[in-house]
C-alpha cells in the first residue's frame, strides 16, 4: 500500500509520501491569524509556505511517520477543539472523543492525553494511510482504531462504534466538508440513547447549505475562513469565543465544555453573548470564502 497522506491548509492541499512533502496546491486563504500565533509566521500564504507548515508538523510530532507522538497534555491554544475535549474528558463531561488521526484514520480516543496528542497539531486531514507503529501506539494508549487495515476516515462509523463499545457521552470532530453527515449523526445518537457533542472544524469555504445544517445539528462551530459560517451560524450562537477564528457555541452542551475550559486555564479569549457575531475584520482570515 502506498504511504500517502493529504491534508488541507489555508484552503490548499498538501500531499506527504513516505514522510516527505511531495506536492501542494495553491492556498485559497492569503492570510490567517492562527499561522502567526502558532507558527510565528505573519506572511502571505503560498504553496511553499503551507509545505513548510506541514514539514514543521513532521519534525515536531512525527506526523505522517512511524514516530508520530499520539499522547500529550500540552495546551497549544486556549480554545482549540482538542484542548476543549481534553478538558471535557479530564472533568468527566464526555467518555470519549471520535477524532481523525494521520496514520490511523478515525480513532475513538478514551483518555485526555490521547485526545490532545492526536488533535493538538492535527487539522484538515483528507486522506491517510495506515502506519502500523502509530496504530499500535494508539491501541496501547487505550484508543480504538476503527479501520486499522485502510486507515479510513469515517466519523459516522466512529460514533456508531463508540456507542457500540458502551460509551454514552461521545464527542466527535467533523470537518466542514462533511456537514451532510450531521443529520445521520444525530439519528445514531437517538438510536443509541446516548449524548453526542458535535464540533465542526476545518470550515474554510463551507457554503450556505453546510452552515445551515450546522445551525440545526452542531454544538460548536469554528468560523475559519467561511463567509457562510460567519453570516449564518454566527447570529444563532449563544456564545462566541474570540474574534480572529472564533468558536460559535450553539447549545448548552457546547457551553458546558467551554465554561469548564475557561475555569481551568489562565489564558482567556474574549467571550461575547450579545449582538453576534462580533466581527473584527482586520483580525480575521483573508479572504473569507
Amino acid at each position: 500500500m502506498t504511504d500517502r497522506h493529504i491534508m488541507r491548509h489555508a484552503g490548499g492541499e498538501v500531499t506527504v509520501e513516505n514522510g516527505e512533502v511531495v506536492d501542494a496546491t495553491e492556498p485559497l486563504v492569503q492570510w490567517c491569524p492562527l499561522k502567526k500565533k502558532v507558527y510565528g509566521r505573519d506572511t502571505i500564504h503560498t504553496k511553499e509556505f503551507i509545505k513548510e507548515i506541514v514539514r514543521y508538523k513532521i519534525v515536531k510530532v512525527g506526523m505522517f511517520t512511524k514516530d508520530r507522538i499520539v499522547e500529550s497534555d500540552t495546551d497549544l491554544v486556549p480554545y482549540g477543539a482538542s484542548e476543549m475535549l481534553m478538558c471535557a474528558r479530564t472533568h468527566d463531561i464526555i467518555d470519549c472523543a471520535v477524532l481523525a488521526c494521520d496514520g490511523a484514520g478515525t480513532v475513538i480516543a478514551t483518555t485526555p492525553r490521547l485526545i490532545q496528542g492526536i488533535g493538538e497539531w492535527m487539522g484538515g486531514l483528507i486522506e491517510t494511510s495506515p502506519i502500523a507503529e502509530v496504530i499500535e501506539r494508539i491501541n496501547n494508549a487505550g484508543g480504538i482504531v476503527i479501520d486499522p487495515v485502510d486507515a479510513g476516515i469515517d466519523q459516522l462509523e466512529g460514533v456508531r462504534k463508540a456507542f457500540e463499545h458502551g460509551f454514552k457521552r461521545v464527542a466527535v470532530t467533523v470537518a466542514g466538508r462533511h456537514a451532510a453527515l450531521l443529520p445521520e449523526l444525530r439519528r445514531v445518537e437517538r438510536q443509541n440513547g446516548g449524548t453526542l457533542v458535535v464540533l465542526m472544524i476545518c470550515n474554510t469555504g463551507v457554503e450556505a447549505g453546510g452552515a445551515e445544517s450546522m445551525v440545526e445539528h452542531a454544538d460548536m462551530v469554528w468560523a475559519c475562513a467561511s463567509k457562510a459560517v460567519w453570516e449564518i451560524v454566527g447570529p444563532k450562537a449563544i456564545v462566541q469565543i474570540g474574534v480572529s477564528i472564533p468558536v460559535f457555541v450553539l447549545t448548552d452542551a457546547g457551553k458546558e465544555i467551554v465554561e469548564k475550559r475557561a475555569e481551568t486555564i489562565d489564558r482567556h479569549a474574549a467571550l461575547f453573548t450579545e449582538n453576534l457575531p462580533h466581527l473584527v475584520a482586520h483580525c480575521c482570515p483573508r479572504p473569507l470564502l
